[in-house]
């Protein structure tokens, strides 16, 4: 059996993802697709839009043969974190031929290239990356500066590249059998919050931003037929006024109360730095409740500087309502250190990805979860840390969609595994 694997967020699931999946079969002759999704938060700290049950639905709809959730502390955390996660989640559970991702360069030697730079980091990467950190340049900017002067391209770093760059990093540190492909990215670039029909396919980000306006049913439903597969817009329909659409809004009060009160301690906190708690407590004293005003863009916006992205602050943010703090983050960090993960969620499969699952599991040394409540118990203490934010986000996710939709979700203990024939 060959079997591709792809590293998703689906937020939602537009024709683009469904082009990936596609051509990951193509491309490779998978008979199975696995998919690493994104539970209930995203990768830049934003909240999904549609849970985690439907956007897994719509993948196995779409393609896909299996989904696992990648872990919370990975999930939400910067691109090499995320990485990190995802591929050494899919290293851990075996059997998986070959990883696919979408970038704006299908070129992989040129990504393995600027992989192995920053892996490696020459001294003369180090020294300049120093000098235009001292210089007062944004990470981001020194970080291209230095790639530069080792003879690398520095407009290599585009969103899609750099997580493409990151997946290849992650898999050259595990020594992964796992071979990369490259898919040229079609359509609307990652961060294009404008939609027009014209420009081909949509980018989740224009997709929420579209939606994020009020529109009628009929509107919304012709909006989701124009730019989202069928089998996900059926999805997402079928939620509509349940639990989708949700937006960070929907959980702007519940951060304004975290802020509040950890005002004191608000760097116990991963991604929190002095220089965020005290510029956190300085708006406050300043601005009191006008801080909390507008909405929850405007509120990162007024926190950010060119040393904090918006990114990295919605992170921390998220960090304080779930309190996962730095001793949490280092159980995460060890895993990855010793090359394997603890355990693997299943969120939804096939016929064809329980025949992976039967395949793969007696040779498997993580723990392959179907069923939270009987395999919760199995776990160590320090897998059993991880694995509750998992379910602390999912029970935030589901707080937040009671509050707006009076709808009740079921907690972890017994949503399932979604089967599809």
């Amino acid at each position: 059996m060959i079997t591709t694997a792809i590293i998703a967020e689906f937020n939602p699931l537009h024709s683009g993802h469904e082009y990936i999946i596609k051509e990951a079969r193509r491309l490779t002759g998978a008979d199975c697709i696995v998919v690493v999704l994104s539970g209930s938060f995203t990768q830049r700290g934003d909240i999904a839009v549609a849970t985690k049950s439907v956007r897994s639905t719509a993948a196995i709809a779409c393609g896909a043969d299996i989904v696992f959730e990648l872990p919370f502390a990975y999930a939400a955390s910067s691109a090499e974190y995320f990485a990190s996660g995802a591929v050494t989640l899919l290293n851990s559970v075996g059997g998986i031929d070959y990883l696919v991702f979408g970038s704006e360069n299908d070129d992989i030697s040129v990504l393995q290239t600027a992989a192995d730079i920053l892996l490696n980091e020459p001294p003369l990467f180090k020294q300049t990356l120093n000098n235009c950190l001292a210089k007062g340049m944004t990470f981001p900017a020194a970080r291209a500066e230095a790639f530069r002067s080792c003879g690398g391209d520095a407009d290599v770093f585009t969103p899609n590249n750099t997580l493409a760059i990151e997946y290849i990093k992650a898999l050259k540190r595990l020594s992964s059998p796992i071979q990369p492909i490259a898919v040229k990215r079609a359509g609307s670039g990652y961060n294009d919050r404008e939609y027009s029909a014209m420009k081909g396919f949509i980018s989740a980000s224009a997709f929420r931003e579209h939606i994020a306006h009020t529109l009628s049913t009929d509107e919304l439903s012709a909006f989701l037929n124009e730019t989202l597969p069928t089998e996900s817009s059926n999805q997402l329909m079928a939620a509509y006024g349940k639990c989708f659409p949700v937006f960070n809004d929907d959980f702007f009060i519940l951060l304004r109360y975290a802020v509040l009160m950890n005002r004191g301690r608000l760097t116990s906190y991963t991604d929190f730095t002095e220089a965020l708690s005290n510029r956190v407590n300085n708006l406050i004293d300043r601005c009191g409740n006008e801080l909390f005003s507008g909405s929850y863009e405007n509120f990162i916006l007024k926190l950010k500087t060119k040393d904090m992205t918006a990114a990295r602050i919605k992170r921390a943010m998220l960090h304080l309502l779930t309190d996962y703090t730095d001793s949490v983050q280092a159980i995460a960090t060890d895993y990855l250190k010793k090359c394997q993960l603890p355990y693997a969620c299943i969120l939804a499969m096939s016929g064809v990805g329980q025949a992976f699952i039967s395949a793969i599991k007696k040779g498997c040394d993580i723990k392959l979860i179907n069923s939270l409540g009987k395999s919760i118990s199995a776990l160590d203490e320090n897998a059993r840390t991880l694995i509750h934010f998992d379910i602390l986000s999912s029970d935030i996710y589901s707080a937040v969609v009671k509050a707006k939709f009076n709808h009740t979700l079921p907690d972890e203990y017994r949503a399932g595994v979604v089967r599809i024939p």
